[in-house]
């Protein structure tokens, strides 16, 4: 027995519900506005929907026709719209590349700017320790006029002094950068030490005969005296480079002199005596 089920409004099967469907359609249509004007001018609408029917489909072969017509500058707009998209490719490609270029050339120009900075505190280092390796070179290098005025110029001549007090400023400094065990100062003591050796020996014999010629008889001390003051930085160089010598020529002239005023001082008492006994 057949299953029969009653659905009421739900049935879409219903003549009821296909009559309702017909209804909205025609109201649709009644409402266009060509189909109202064809009622009002009394068209007959199914010669008209005839007549609307043969010119879409002459609308249609027309537009076909113009279609068919244009095809070569439409397939010609195809083949540059083609073209189009492979120039923007191209085109994608190369500035693809030059974004690439350029993140490269941003790196490089990154790696130059650190260089240069690193270069900018290499310089400025050299520069704040130059002045004091300019100092240390010109004050540890010995010039030839040096060691050929010491070695050959006579002590009494102005040069072998002013070239004596460079010796000077010379040695003291080779001992002051030896106590900060400077490298460079091996590189001169040597010739430092036979420059003073040199100097100190010259100077000895020269004070000496000078004090030698207060011991001559009837002789003016007081002139070559005075003449010794004149060269009083020998003794100082002796004195802070060579004590034993200095201690030497002290002595020796202490000596001299001594006896000298101890004549002096006997002469001068004989004739007092002389002068009371009359």
């Amino acid at each position: 027995e057949a299953l029969q089920l009653n659905l009421g409004d739900l049935d879409l099967t219903s003549d009821e519900f296909i009559l309702d469907e017909v209804d909205i359609h025609i109201q649709e249509n009644l409402e266009d506005a060509l189909v109202k004007e064809a009622l009002k001018t009394g068209v007959d609408l199914r010669q008209y929907s005839k007549q609307v029917e043969l010119e879409l489909q002459q609308i249609e072969h027309a537009s076909i026709k113009d279609y068919i017509k244009e095809s070569q500058n439409i397939a010609s707009l195809h083949n540059q719209i083609t073209a189009c998209d492979t120039i923007l490719e191209r085109m994608e490609q190369m500035l693809s590349s030059f974004q690439c270029d350029l993140s490269s050339i941003s790196s490089e120009i990154q790696t130059l700017q650190e260089q240069s900075i690193t270069m900018n505190i290499k310089l400025k280092n050299r520069q704040s320790v130059r002045s004091e390796l300019s100092q240390l070179v010109d004050e540890l290098a010995v010039p030839s006029a040096m060691i050929s005025t010491i070695l050959d110029t006579p002590v009494t001549e102005q040069e072998f002094l002013e070239q004596l007090h460079e010796l000077n400023t010379k040695i003291n400094y080779v001992k002051e950068q030896s106590f900060r065990e400077t490298a460079a100062c091996g590189d001169v003591q040597d010739v430092l030490d036979r420059l003073k050796i040199k100097a100190v020996t010259k100077i000895r014999e020269f004070i000496l005969q000078k004090i030698y010629s207060f011991r001559k008889p009837m002789t003016n001390y007081q002139i070559p005296q005075n003449a010794l003051l004149k060269f009083r930085f020998f003794y100082q160089f002796l004195l802070a480079n060579e004590r034993s010598v200095a201690k030497e020529i002290r002595d020796e002239y202490v000596d001299t002199m001594s006896k000298i005023y101890l004549s002096y001082f006997k002469s001068y008492t004989s004739r007092l005596m002389k002068v009371q006994y009359e």
